[in-house]
């Protein structure tokens, strides 16, 4: 049974086109561990600059496996650094499928 993960972002608004930019290379370093994007959105009302990812996974442990993957990359400094400028916060919030939900 798979597990929905929401990672909910928020962005630096000089820095939200850089952010963007960093997820297009996380993207792929997450997945090949096992992680699948199932949406991602960022308001274009309301709080701006603030993305909303939801990750499929396998399984609980499969969160550890692709943020080791990451960890693990020759780019993650970089990305890293990236991240620290990017960001202002980060709620990550595992989500179960609700019972009215297809």
């Amino acid at each position: 049974m798979s597990v929905y993960l929401q990672s909910t972002l928020q962005c630096n608004g000089a820095q939200f086109e850089r952010f963007l930019g960093v997820m297009a290379e996380i993207k792929p370093i997450v997945e090949s561990a096992g992680w699948r994007l199932d949406r991602a959105f960022f308001h274009r009302t309301g709080r701006l600059n603030v993305v909303i990812d939801i990750w499929e996974l396998d399984d609980f442990n499969a969160y550890d496996k692709g943020i080791e993957a990451l960890r693990h990359h020759p780019e993650f400094s970089k990305i890293k650094k990236t991240l620290d400028e990017c960001l202002m916060s980060e709620d990550i919030v595992f989500l179960q499928t609700a019972p009215y939900a297809p």
